[in-house]
Parts: structure tokens; C-alpha cells; sequence
């Protein structure tokens, strides 16, 4: 490599494109949506019905302690409108009315009996503006079926790239840990599987790029992907999935210039996820007033504490500890041990680690 970290006057400039993209992303995102949520519903009621049992199977948890039912949320994003008085197609959008469980869900598919709804405007639910589509025209057992066959096929076309740019123990080592992570789930649900697609659709566009500098702007787009598809689906595993291969394909330089391009990928990622997804609050508070933003705190603020008998609503760090718990009859074993134990197991190991 003839460069070494990341110059300031790219910093710079790169920042001030990634500024003026916000108001385009933002609206390219809302007119997906607003064209997602226009679509007839009949078909889509239709085509989740006929898959019933299907979609009652993915309830069970996968890992996950508070949010088991998400997908029977998320599916209903756009779908139930309960509100008597009109709505004009902008305010359905944004409103992104829900109902909470997948019993509910389904009763009201079956009776049309209104539930109280919520609303759901603090994220993207980017996943209905491809999922509302597909739905229209097939049922949601082949919907997951497409998902699954995608999904795989482009992680086999990661790998694939991979072991020809390197050797197969790397391939191996990309492969193993989505044994721990559960990835058949993370694969064939809706409200996930586009959001995998992100993660290894940028590490393919990675893999392929053939430029020294430091992909700023690419990542600014991969986390504003990340906050449209799924606010909250495994975004530091986007990132870091991408940052490694970004750091594989990179000649050996110092150690403070290779944290240097990490930090400003970081930096660039971040401003894309969070940003946007500061963009779809305000967006929010424009159409449904400033409540929005009063909704999206509490929201993070539940994400962090938790409120069920797993978490018990005040400590802080409650939810995330009640998640790694959920691993721990299997899982979180075999993952000490294969990516803590072992690569510290003998002083060589130790060594490279540090070095690493």
C-alpha cells in the first residue's frame, strides 16, 4: 500500500457528501415505503393466512428474550390501519401502525375484529418495503423459502470469494461462527433476512473492491442500510463483519494507521445508522408531532433495561445480559471455548493475539 490512514482533508470532504446525502437517503427510503404500504392488502392477508402454522412456528424465541413475536409485528406494519378517520397515504407510512403478538395478529387477519394498535414510527420496517411485494403475490412459507435460497447463495458467494482470495482455514473461520449465532433464523424471517442480505452484500462489494483508500462513503451507506431494513438487527455484527474484510484485503501497515482507517469506517458506519435513523424520528415528529421522539427514548431505553420476568425494567444492561443468558445451555459454551479458549490456549496463540 502506497497510503497510509486516512488524511484529514478526505475525512473531511467525505463527511460533508455524507451530510448532503441524508435529506436524499431519507427520502428515497420514505417514497420505498409509501409505495410499499400502497399496495392492496387483500392479497397480503391472503398469502400470511395460508401459511398460519408456518409463521406460529417462528415464534419461539431464537436467542432473543424480549421481542419473540417480532415478526408477526413486523408483518403487520402496513397492513392494519384500525384508525376511523382517514389517512392519507404519507400518514399510514410514517404511522406505521402495528399490533403486538402474534395472536392478536392473526385473530384480527381471521375476524377483522380491531385490536388496539400501536405505533410503530420509530423504525424504517425498511423489510415491508420488499416483503409487502413478495407477499402480494406469493404465500409466506415460498417468501421465507426465497429468503433462505438467497441467503445462502450469497453467503456461499462470500466464501467462495474468500477462499479464492486467501485459502480454505479462512473460509472455515468465516463460516463457524454463524453456527453460534443461530443464522438459520437470522436467514428465513422476514423482518431479518433482508438485513443479512446487507451484511453480505457489503462484504461481497468488499471483497470485490480494488482501491487502497478507505471506503468512507460505503459505509456510511451500509449503515444507513442497516437502520432502514432493521434498526436494531445485529448492527455491530454489519459492521464488524465489513470492517474485517475491509482489513483482510489491506496490505500489512502500522498499527496506527490500520486503527486509524478503522475508526473512520466506524465513525462513517455510525453516522449512517444513526443518523438515518434519527431522520425517520423527525420525519415522525413532523407528521404525528414530537411525541415521536419521546417514544423512540423509551424505546431505548427499554431495549437496555428490558420489562418481563427475564429483565427486571431497572438495572441498566438488564436485556443485553438476559440475552447472553439465553446462550447458555449450548451455545455460549461452545462459544468460550472455540473463540476464547482455544485461540488463547498455548503462548504461540497468545502471541499472535496481541500482535493481532
Amino acid at each position: 500500500m502506497k497510503r497510509r490512514g486516512v488524511a484529514a482533508r478526505e475525512l473531511t470532504g467525505k463527511a460533508a457528501v455524507a451530510i448532503a446525502l441524508y435529506p436524499v437517503i431519507a427520502g428515497i427510503f420514505l417514497l420505498l415505503m409509501m409505495a410499499a404500504t400502497a399496495l392492496p392488502n387483500a392479497p397480503i392477508r391472503d398469502n400470511i393466512l395460508a401459511q398460519e402454522r408456518v409463521l406460529l412456528d417462528r415464534r419461539a424465541d431464537n436467542g432473543r428474550v424480549i421481542d419473540a413475536d417480532t415478526e408477526c409485528i413486523g408483518l403487520s406494519v402496513g397492513l392494519y390501519a384500525p384508525l376511523s378517520e382517514p389517512e392519507n397515504l404519507l400518514q399510514r407510512t410514517v404511522r406505521s401502525q402495528s399490533l403486538y403478538g402474534c395472536d392478536n395478529f392473526l385473530h384480527w387477519l381471521k375476524t377483522g375484529e380491531a385490536e388496539p394498535p400501536r405505533d410503530y414510527f420509530r423504525y424504517w420496517h425498511g423489510y415491508s418495503a420488499i416483503a409487502r411485494p413478495i407477499l402480494s403475490v406469493l404465500n409466506y412459507n415460498d417468501m421465507r423459502g426465497l429468503f433462505f435460497a438467497l441467503g445462502v447463495t450469497a453467503f456461499g458467494a462470500l466464501l467462495w470469494r474468500i477462499g479464492q482470495d486467501f485459502n480454505a482455514r479462512l473460509v472455515v473461520a468465516f463460516a463457524t461462527p454463524f453456527l453460534v449465532l443461530n443464522a438459520l433464523g437470522f436467514i428465513v424471517v422476514a423482518t431479518k433476512a433482508l438485513t443479512f442480505l446487507v451484511m453480505i452484500g457489503a462484504g461481497i462489494w468488499l471483497a470485490s473492491r480494488q482501491k487502497d483508500s478507505p471506503p468512507l462513503l460505503g459505509f456510511f451507506i451500509i449503515g444507513a442500510l442497516t437502520a432502514f431494513f432493521d434498526f436494531l438487527t445485529a448492527p455491530a455484527l454489519i459492521f464488524a463483519l465489513a470492517a474485517l474484510i475491509d482489513h483482510l484485503y489491506q496490505d500489512e501497515e502500522p498499527p496506527r494507521a490500520a486503527l486509524a482507517r478503522l475508526l473512520s469506517l466506524a465513525l462513517f458506519w455510525g453516522a449512517g445508522w444513526a443518523g438515518l435513523w434519527f431522520a425517520k424520528v423527525a420525519i415522525a415528529a413532523i407528521v404525528v408531532g414530537p411525541e415521536a421522539f419521546a417514544d423512540a427514548l423509551s424505546a431505548a431505553a427499554f431495549r437496555l433495561r428490558g420489562d418481563s420476568e427475564l429483565a427486571d425494567g431497572f438495572t441498566p444492561g438488564a436485556a443485553l445480559w438476559a440475552n447472553f443468558a439465553a446462550l447458555k445451555s449450548l451455545w455460549g459454551p461452545v462459544a468460550a471455548l472455540a473463540f476464547i479458549a482455544a485461540p488463547l490456549s498455548t503462548r504461540e496463540r497468545r502471541q499472535r493475539v496481541v500482535a493481532l
